[in-house]
């Protein structure tokens, strides 16, 4: 089940990367629960060209979620979001004298705020 899991969020995050064929292998095989034999009607391909690609295409998401680590940094980027959120609580808690608006807007842009989804274009 967790491979089946890690695969699934690999196809989120790098199926575009993918070879068209090792994509629709591996969408039909992983997203949509086609057997081996379906796909190879469907693909006009044989069973094992079908497993091929299928095998290739985790190869190859497996390989570039270890070179780009998009994954690895979201979760690490939620767990210090967590994190995050608890040290303030504890400090708003704890803190007598401290600038509550101020911290109010920083708790905003850090777990309240959307952020656009082409941010980086204002960073250039």
């Amino acid at each position: 089940m967790e491979d089946i899991f890690k695969i699934n969020m690999l196809l989120i995050y790098y199926k575009n990367l993918l070879t068209e064929r090792q994509k629709k292998c591996l969408e039909m095989y992983y997203e949509y629960d086609y057997s081996l034999n379906e796909i190879a009607d469907i693909l006009k391909i044989s069973k094992q060209g079908v497993s091929d690609n299928i095998k290739r295409g985790i190869e190859n998401l497996s390989e570039y979620e270890d070179k780009l680590k998009m994954i690895n940094n979201r979760f690490k980027n939620e767990k210090k979001l967590e994190i995050l959120k608890e040290l303030f609580d504890e400090f708003e808690n704890n803190s007598k004298d401290y600038d509550s608006e101020t911290l109010s807007k920083i708790k905003n842009v850090l777990f309240n705020m959307e952020v656009e989804d082409d941010i980086w274009i204002t960073f250039r």
